[in-house]
């Protein structure tokens, strides 16, 4: 029975239905159910032992896409002809108990509205069995027990086919554990496997509200309106103008740009710490205007040494600031340099006419 219930259970995970547009939830709801089917007992002796038929009637609810409760009574009576002596045998079971009920598919496949659900019960059953009842028709009946309740337990499953909103049908198989109070060789407590068969009726269901959206609900595409068709007169065409002739693009020019001095210690072509900003702004420049070129004038003042050394301390100066933009990737071919020595003095001021003036222009 349990390889059952598993091959059962595995077969669901690929029948499960798409959420469809639906104006109730799901969950919580309602049900009652009638079911029919057979039961095996194991009371008294020879015909006691057989499957019997069995009734029940079940009402109960979900709480949740998971967990649910039902109480059930169960009846399953039975009579038998004694042949010759004019008298009936007859035996009954009854069981009125409280199931639990989860959903596995649910606990698999949440958020669905299944085709078919697996659901586990356990519960506890009140069961009364009347065995040995013979109904003589001259004496009356004579039964061999009293008539007491029992509690036992149930385990078993169910598989729930889901056909409408508020219609299923289920098929249902366990087993109750019935605990006699009289036990004998004959009699004793055992299990008592049902099958049974049946429909269910749901009901109860909330109402969807304004803002709840279905799991995996396809939203509609907005009906499409059409517009109407307005008829537009065509304007009368008219002479083409004779095209104008472009304009030459003029060549594109990059503006001369004097950047900031750089300026040296005496007698010295050695580049101050503090002069490296000025370089990197020439290299940044020079990166953003790659078809310019660079002119370096070096300059020397005047009061200190005497023209030959500062012809040539100025060259050394030209050449330093050259150098050092080479090694930052300016290529060579775009530089050039030049010295005036202490020919030309720029600045008024002594000291600043130990410089090195960097000018950006056109090739």
């Amino acid at each position: 029975m349990t390889a059952l219930l598993v091959a059962l259970f595995a077969m669901t995970l690929h029948l499960s239905a798409q959420v469809q547009e639906r104006d109730y939830q799901l969950y919580p709801y309602m049900f009652g159910s009638l079911q029919g089917g057979v039961l095996k007992t194991y009371t008294g002796s020879g015909i006691d032992r057989d499957f019997k038929p069995m009734g029940a009637v079940s009402f109960g609810a979900f709480f949740t896409q998971v967990f649910g409760a039902r109480a059930q009574f169960g009846a399953s009576p039975w009579k038998m002809d004694i042949p010759g002596t004019g008298t009936d045998y007859k035996n009954k079971y009854y069981d009125i108990g409280v199931d639990l009920l989860f959903n596995l598919s649910n606990l698999v496949l949440p958020d669905r509205n299944n085709l078919v659900n697996v659901i586990a019960i356990a519960g506890v059953p009140f069961s009364m069995v009347v065995p040995h009842t013979y109904i003589d028709n001259y004496r009356g009946s004579i039964t061999d027990h009293n008539r007491k309740w029992k509690m036992g337990w149930k385990g078993g499953g169910m598989i729930d086919f889901n056909i409408s909103k508020n219609f299923s049908f289920n098929i249902e198989a366990g087993s109750n554990y019935i605990r006699p109070r009289q036990t004998n060789s004959y009699d004793k407590g055992r299990w008592w496997p049902y099958a049974l068969a049946g429909v269910t009726f749901k009901f109860g269901h909330k109402k969807v509200k304004d803002d709840f959206i279905p799991p995996l609900l396809r939203e509609e595409e907005p009906p499409v309106v059409q517009e109407p068709v307005r008829v537009v007169e065509q304007p009368k065409p008219q002479p083409k103008p004779e095209p104008k002739p472009e304009p030459k693009p003029e060549p594109k020019r990059v503006p001369d740009k004097a950047v900031d001095n750089i300026f040296f210690t005496i007698n010295s072509s050695a580049i101050r710490t503090t002069e490296m900003n000025k370089i990197n702004e020439i290299v940044e420049w020079a990166n953003r205007h790659p078809e310019a070129s660079i002119l370096l004038t070096g300059y020397a003042d005047k009061e200190t040494g005497n023209p030959n050394i500062n012809q040539g301390l100025s060259e050394r100066r030209a050449s330093a600031v050259k150098k050092i933009l080479r090694e930052k990737g300016i290529p060579e071919s775009r530089i050039t340099t030049d010295a005036k020595g202490d020919k030309v003095q720029p600045f008024s001021i002594n000291e600043e006419n130990r410089a090195v003036i960097v000018l950006c222009q056109d090739k």
